[in-house]
């Protein structure tokens, strides 16, 4: 649990001071505002949800028998692409209306 909460609060650092970054980067290119918006929250999303697969993949594989060395990485990244994706387009279809 403590290692947990130790990777959701560090996630959420690095998507916050992303986020930031991204809409100041949209404003600076008079970007719209909703656009930095879709981009900064989706961003945040996956950069949690990544926290949350790359803590708990690797013991649920353990505890299946299979190293997790060796299958971690191509699921956390397959898994993240793909959640990160679907995400961002649910996202602009509510935040743009697309």
């Amino acid at each position: 649990l403590n290692r947990l909460l130790k990777e959701i609060g560090l996630s959420l650092i690095n998507g916050i001071a992303l986020g930031i970054l991204v809409i100041l980067f949209g404003q600076f290119m008079n970007y719209d505002i909703d656009f930095s918006l879709t981009i900064a929250i989706s961003m945040l999303c996956v950069i949690i949800v990544a926290a949350l697969i790359g803590t708990f993949v690797p013991i649920i594989l353990d505890k299946k028998g299979i190293d997790p060395a060796i299958a971690t990485g191509p699921f956390i990244t397959t898994s993240n692409d793909i959640f990160g994706i679907f995400l961002f387009f649910y996202l602009a279809k509510l935040i743009l209306g697309f």
